[in-house]
């Protein structure tokens, strides 16, 4: 029981491939740039509705 448990820890703490990783942060970057991209679109139409 306890050797399962020091190799769950290892596994942990070796992290996922980097294969994984590149692929969680583009990822993240792509979801972060659309999501911006629409909040940036929201704001300059309510501004420029705010200043008609």
């Amino acid at each position: 029981m306890v050797k399962t448990q020091i190799q769950a820890a290892v596994a942990v703490a070796t992290g996922s491939p980097l294969a994984v990783q590149v692929l969680v942060v583009l990822g993240l970057l792509a979801a972060g740039f659309a999501y911006f991209r629409f909040l940036d679109g929201k704001t300059h139409r309510t501004s420029a509705k705010a200043g008609k």
